[in-house]
């Protein structure tokens, strides 16, 4: 059979995303402390920004005075994704990943719906992640736990497809089968010793964080009462730089290099506005949804998930995940991550709770236990189902990770060292 070239003309509708539109997108996701560095990197980068940093007081004295004062980890990885000599394209990919990471470093969402999202293409996403996972924490930008091992292990000394082998093997090595691992691995008896060792060595997470190591959050946002005690949600000085566009003239036709900075300090003027405006928006719905929690100081919230605001704020449920992310609204004194008021509703014997109050009776169980046998995430999770709490372990994991308190073996090792030093300052 013959095969002869042929022309077809078909029409196809696609979503496409403007260059206003992205650059919405892309500051609307960016964490607050992480937007102040692009904002000052901008005001260098383009003469037709200023920039006016926060100056004393304000959000961001609030912050530094009452959290300690350490990057956080969208931070500290862009720092090191700058110091690499990357193309702008894969520069833009790898921070674009910094932003999508979980809490402990991992990276759950497929590169083909990052770059779906974000119209990135996927060659630039996959190098934009070799230039992620080679920062510092070690693991860091892993998909898998094997990944997450894997990078440790290359880190070590070991080579990429050593370090592969090794990881699909990790049930034997957890069962210390070393006699069979011979033949699979072709190494000795001694190196699959000192394999096994390291890999007990090697963290299943890339970022561990102790709960006395917060980074610092700058809330944007602010609660406040009226002279009727009526509540209402304002920005907050000091949070973010100032940024405007200067009072240079236009540029001509016959400079595309200048007239391109121009409209894209145009396009982030009008994204930060419209952030701003966003954030208004999601702080007012938490208040709506939780009049009792800043009004009566009730020490509970209700359950309302993210599905729920996204439909009541006419906005894409993605769209609220990422401007809830590294975000902060504060309220008489204290402060309070806007992820934590979105929370599904679990299951109880008098009807649904929160996960907000579910972990506030984790902390007051972990708080009231005896610190020379501290609960384990399985007692933890009895107590809850004697109360009526439709709870499984792993959950009452979670929920303990999120509020950065560390296992009850650490709880138990570190009291231990405590005591030591009591005993020996008596003395």
């Amino acid at each position: 059979m013959a095969v002869s070239p042929r022309l077809d003309i078909r029409q196809r509708q696609t979503l496409a995303l403007t260059p206003a539109m992205r650059m919405s997108l892309g500051v609307l996701r960016l964490p607050t402390d992480l937007l102040a560095e692009e904002l000052s990197r901008e005001a260098g980068e383009n003469p037709y920004l200023e920039l006016r940093l926060p100056s004393t007081g304000g959000a961001f004295a609030y912050a530094t005075e009452t959290v300690a004062d350490r990057d956080s980890l969208m931070v500290y990885l862009a720092r090191q994704i700058d110091l690499q000599k990357l193309d702008p394209d894969v520069r833009r990919c790898a921070l674009v990943l910094v932003t999508e990471l979980r809490n402990d470093g991992y990276l759950d969402m497929p590169l083909e719906e990052i770059a779906q999202d974000h119209d990135l293409s996927l060659a630039g996403l996959e190098r934009g992640l070799t230039a992620l996972q080679s920062c510092e924490p070690t693991g860091v930008g892993a998909r898998t736990l094997e990944e997450c091992l894997a990078l440790q292990l290359i880190d070590k000394g070991y080579s990429a497809t050593d370090a592969g082998a090794i990881v699909a093997h990790l049930d034997k090595f957890a069962d210390n089968r070393l006699h069979r691992l011979e033949a699979y691995l072709g190494c000795s008896a001694a190196d699959l010793t000192r394999i096994a060792n390291d890999l007990r060595s090697l963290t299943p997470t890339p970022v561990v964080e102790e709960p006395d190591n917060a980074a610092m959050c700058l809330p944007e946002l602010a609660v406040v009462r009226d002279q009727d005690g009526m509540l209402d949600v304002v920005p907050t000085s000091g949070a973010l730089p100032q940024i405007t566009l200067s009072d240079l003239p236009r540029p001509s036709v016959e400079s595309p290099e200048l007239r391109a900075l121009a409209e894209r300090a145009t396009l982030l003027t009008h994204a930060l506005a419209a952030r701003a405006t966003t954030l208004l928006r999601i702080g007012r719905n938490i208040v709506a949804a939780q009049p009792d929690f800043f009004l009566e100081n009730a020490a509970s919230l209700r359950p309302q998930s993210r599905a729920e605001a996204a439909k009541a704020l006419g906005i894409h449920v993605s769209t609220l995940a990422r401007a809830l992310m590294g975000k902060a609204l504060t309220f008489e004194g204290k402060s309070y991550d806007l992820s934590q008021f979105y929370s599904r509703a679990l299951p109880t014997s008098s009807g649904t709770v929160s996960a907000y109050d579910v972990m506030a009776r984790i902390r007051r169980l972990i708080a009231a236990e005896d610190c020379t046998s501290p609960l384990a995430d399985e007692a933890i999770c009895a107590h809850l189902q004697k109360e009526g709490v439709d709870i499984a372990r792993r959950t009452v994991a979670k929920y303990r990770k999120c509020m950065r308190v560390p296992s009850s073996s650490k709880r138990r090792r570190r009291t231990s060292s405590d005591g030591i030093g009591s005993r020996g300052g008596g003395r």
